[in-house]
């Protein structure tokens, strides 16, 4: 299994950026390229939707209202106006359903109200649209009274990765040049690039990553991109709850390079050319510290605001994931002076805030994947604000051996039960007291239905969902890898049954040697 780890980290390096096509993005940039509207024109779901496998609809309102804009902006076709016809009644059925989403999208808030704006200017019936998005209103201009209009185009804020909540003529062309980076994009975001570019604000550099997107991922756009950090930091915080990470080296050595070169004042993001944030930060920093390099745990600092670590400037809610990040990495820094001080801050806020059985937070769909990533950091350190996450883990595994939240998505319980099985035996290697039964089940449904992470639906949230497949291959290896360490029979000694070949005469004349006795020295300190 460990080659298997290595072939991985192998892939990563010559493939990386490895991301499914987002809905969202990929219409933006149909306003721009035939090929990016070939695509957006064959990714229309029966239902009339855009947006990933699951009906999540946050994804599935912002996906399907950016594609029938693009539509709109760029054709007559009788065929391609019922298309958008079909998009709207599936509209009016889905954002009355915003709720029963466990959060919502990035930027969400920002990005609703403007894009039924711009349908309209484009001459779209949206009327009853606009109606029912009216309990969203009070998000807008709640997250609109937080960011200083000083700042929406700062580069050293992540505002600017939605700029496309701006209209067309709100924009400020003057301003781009010092968001732009050195890859061309407006803070790594395709949907936001293209934005200035229809906006007439762009620049050949900005055309330039828009090409290479186009050519790189044959015709659609990711979430967001290039994400290399994120991609390195993440697939080898898996990989270390089942190896020591020295023994996949040499072929680390260049990861963590770009990792090292990467570290500033203020951590990492999940890119070079993107803000730094804590939850990225104290990852990657846990990795530093298993693998012996020093990285000064203080970075952590700059992102304490109060009574809790702020994930990124302006957030309207904490991320309950990033504290529980910064716990992990922080068990790892003993001799880091404040190190207590800052777990104390971060144990409240879970202490405070875990009042259900599971955990949800703002970047994956799945409550398997905050509720284990809690029970494997805090398992060991603070057990006692755990015991009715891993009761529901426990409980809601399902006949077959899995785990899921959404039973209807075919594939997603491969992704899930693998974070199940992780935090379950990390509890099992620390206490002991989890039934191996449950883990084998759960291990037998990986082993027969996992194939590849691109067979699988995509779960993580940012503007839209989306499936990081190199990290989601990660989870799966891993839980696959840490079941087969775990039940690795030990040798037993081998037992001589029949003697009646020894010599009785060369026993005797080969007394068994003494064992030396150890005796500590007063000076040991023992």
């Amino acid at each position: 299994m460990t080659q298997q780890l290595i072939e991985l980290l192998h892939r990563m390096q010559h493939n990386p950026n490895y991301l499914s096509p987002s809905a969202y993005d990929t219409a933006w940039l149909a306003w721009l390229y035939p090929q990016a509207r070939v695509w957006l024109m064959a990714a229309q779901h029966p239902d009339g939707s855009w947006g990933a496998e699951l009906e999540y609809y946050h994804d599935r309102v912002i996906s399907t209202l950016a594609a029938i804009n693009a539509i709109a902006a760029t054709s007559g076709n009788v065929h391609e106006l019922k298309q958008i016809e079909k998009g709207i009644r599936y509209l009016e059925r889905a954002i009355p359903q915003l709720s029963q989403d466990v959060f919502e999208t990035i930027g969400f808030e920002l990005i609703l109200p403007r894009l039924v704006k711009t349908g309209q200017a484009l001459g779209l019936k949206l009327d009853r649209i606009e109606t029912l998005i009216e309990p969203q209103l009070p998000l807008y201009h709640q997250k609109l009274a937080l960011i200083p209009k000083a700042m929406i185009y700062s580069p050293h804020l992540a505002v600017a990765h939605s700029l496309e909540f701006l209209s067309f003529e709100e924009l400020d062309r003057a301003a781009i040049p010092r968001l732009r980076t050195a890859n061309g994009s407006i803070h790594n975001s395709p949907a936001a690039t293209a934005f200035v570019e229809i906006a007439g604000g762009g620049s050949l550099d900005g055309w330039a990553y828009l090409d290479d997107l186009i050519e790189r991922y044959g015709g659609y756009a990711p979430s967001f991109a290039p994400f290399e950090l994120f991609e390195i930091i993440w697939t080898l915080h898996h990989l270390s709850l089942t190896v020591d990470l020295p023994t996949l080296e040499p072929v680390i050595h260049p990861l963590l390079d770009t990792l090292s070169q990467a570290w500033t004042e203020r951590g990492v993001g999940f890119s070079t050319t993107f803000v730094a944030d804590p939850d990225d930060s104290s990852v990657a920093l846990r990795i530093f510290n298993k693998l012996g390099i020093y990285k000064d745990p203080a970075v952590l600092e700059v992102y304490e605001v109060g009574d809790h670590f702020e994930c990124m400037p302006f957030e309207r809610n904490l991320s309950l994931d990033a504290h529980i990040h910064i716990i992990h990495a922080l068990k790892t820094a003993p001799d880091f002076p404040r190190r207590d001080e800052m777990l104390l801050k971060a144990l409240n806020i879970l202490g405070r805030d875990l009042t259900t059985e599971y955990i949800v937070d703002k970047w994956h769909a799945s409550p398997y994947y905050s509720t284990s990533h809690a029970i494997i950091g805090l398992t060991g350190l603070s057990d006692r604000i755990i015991p009715k996450q891993i009761a529901w883990l426990l409980k809601t595994q399902r006949a077959d051996g899995s785990w899921t939240f959404y039973p209807n998505l075919p594939g997603a319980a491969v992704e899930e039960t693998a974070y199940a099985l992780l935090a379950l035996m990390a509890v099992r290697e620390k206490k002991g007291d989890i039934s191996l039964s449950a883990i084998e089940r759960g291990i037998r449904y990986l082993e027969t239905h996992y194939t590849t992470a691109e067979a699988l639906p995509s779960l993580w949230i940012h503007k839209c969902l989306y499936n990081p497949y190199h990290i989601v291959e990660s989870v799966v290896l891993s839980a696959l890898d840490k079941y087969k360490s775990m039940v690795k029979p030990t040798r037993r000694p081998r037992l001589i049954t029949d003697l009646t070949h020894l010599s009785l005469q060369k026993l005797r004349a080969e007394p068994l040697a003494q064992k030396a006795i150890i005796r500590p020295s007063s000076t040991s300190g023992i």
